[in-house]
């Protein structure tokens, strides 16, 4: 690419910082706009699970995770990594929030291959015909993927309360 700050005739624009209400407000519109897209995928996933379509479930299972986490980091960051990659994903949200870290139990070694088969769902259940997961795993899942969901509800809401304060107060 070009070094654009190189370049004598092309002037970059000075970043500025948002007012309290902006900030608020940008936000408020990256929560409302992506929590819903992963309840959506979680509903299709349940769905596809339901239907006994395990691969499909899984792939979905995997957007309805990956939303919920840029949910997360957008509402709180305004700043979502390019990355499908759930464990990158999983890191910067619980270093934001302690309360995720207790989302994904990993304190057997199915739990922790169960989010590994999770992870790799996003290429493996769409391109691999040898991937498989067990409908106990799928169970397992949608029961953790929708306490994510509640999770990243309050931790956003909260934290959109906050905002929503500090808007009113700089007024």
């Amino acid at each position: 690419g070009i070094i654009l700050h190189q370049r004598p005739n092309i002037r970059l624009s000075e970043p500025k910082h948002l007012s309290a209400q902006e900030t608020y407000e940008v936000a408020k519109e990256y929560f409302d706009e992506t929590l819903p897209h992963a309840q959506g995928f979680l509903k299709l996933a349940g769905s596809a699970y339901a239907d006994k379509m395990s691969k499909h479930a899984a792939f979905l299972f995997h957007q309805a995770t990956e939303h919920a986490y840029s949910a997360l980091l957008l509402t709180l960051t305004s700043y979502n990594p390019s990355t499908h990659r759930l464990p990158a994903l999983r890191g910067f949200s619980e270093g934001l929030d302690q309360r995720l870290v207790d989302v994904w139990p990993s304190d057997t070694k199915e739990h922790k291959q169960w989010f590994t088969k999770l992870a790799d769902a996003y290429v493996k259940a769409r391109y691999s015909k040898h991937y498989k997961i067990s409908e106990e795993a799928l169970e397992w899942l949608n029961d953790r993927i929708t306490h994510l969901h509640t999770v990243v509800d309050q931790i956003c809401t909260e934290h959109l309360t906050k905002l929503e304060q500090a808007a009113k107060t700089d007024e």
